[in-house]
């Protein structure tokens, strides 16, 4: 396996509307595979244009950094995924400020 690939992490804690989730990112890259694999797309590229965003915003969601609820909701939708599938309410959780 390479160093590229050991590096990406399985889950991550996102924040929406100022709460915390735990984004379960396997699910999406094996989701997103199963999309390509499918003939829906090609690339990240073409995903982002599905999506109507940049291909920068869909990597940030795949890498786990912030993007937008509406743009996480987006890339879900394509991938035929739910929210409550691939997330969980981190217990606690609450606004910074």
């Amino acid at each position: 396996m390479t160093e590229r690939l050991r590096k990406r992490p399985r889950d991550v804690i996102v924040w929406f509307r100022g709460m915390p989730y735990r984004l379960d990112l396997g699910r999406c890259r094996r989701a997103l595979v199963l999309c390509q694999v499918d003939g829906q797309f090609e690339s990240m590229e073409a995903l982002a244009k599905v999506v109507g965003c940049s291909r920068s915003t869909v990597s940030r969601f795949f890498s786990g950094r912030p993007t937008s609820l509406s743009i996480a909701l987006k890339v879900l939708e394509v991938l035929k995924l739910t929210f409550e599938e691939v997330t969980t309410a981190v217990e606690g959780g609450h606004d910074a400020a």
